[in-house]
């Protein structure tokens, strides 16, 4: 691959990272949907490839660019894991849904660590509410494919960066 066209790709990763961060925070602050704990971990994915995305940019050895690429894999692994448990806690039935916790700034302030790092990690029972849908799926389940499309393009990436290999 190129410098321009590693460029180029992770232009539009970047491009395309900032729009779902944007879009996170209008449904946050103009649509006035609170995240969840597993929201926010996505969230955190999500700025997380803003940042090594821009990055990335900026990477001139192609060794560079595979490990760039690599970290952004992780990444979106990362994300659609907290994505897919936000669906599998969407799809449970009503009686089996973890009991419901306070807003993070009360858990950040009252209570210890074990029980924040739990609920960012694991959900909790406001993560099992379906508040928001677009052609039939819920945020977590378009949080998932925005995952799946930048690991596939990290994938395609760093299968065509070469690597310099030592000489024997």
């Amino acid at each position: 691959m190129t410098s321009y066209n590693y460029r180029y790709w992770q232009l539009v990763l970047l491009i395309m990272s900032l729009c779902v961060l944007l879009a996170s925070l209008y449904f946050q602050y103009i649509k006035d949907l609170q995240p969840c704990p597993l929201c926010l971990m996505q969230r955190l994915c999500v700025i997380l490839e803003v940042i090594v995305c821009f990055i990335a940019l900026f990477a001139s050895r192609e060794r560079m660019q595979r490990g760039m690429a690599g970290l952004q894999i992780i990444i979106a692994l990362a994300g659609l894991y907290f994505a897919g448990r936000q669906l599998w806690l969407q799809a449970l039935p009503h009686d089996q849904i973890p009991a419901c916790l306070p807003g993070l700034e009360v858990l950040l302030q009252y209570f210890p660590w074990r029980d924040i790092f739990h609920a960012l990690l694991w959900g909790a029972a406001d993560c099992a509410e379906v508040s928001w849908q677009f052609l039939g799926l819920s945020m977590p389940a378009w949080a998932a494919l925005y995952f799946i499309g930048m690991m596939s393009a990290a994938v395609f990436i760093y299968i065509n960066t070469k690597a310099h290999r030592p000489l024997t």
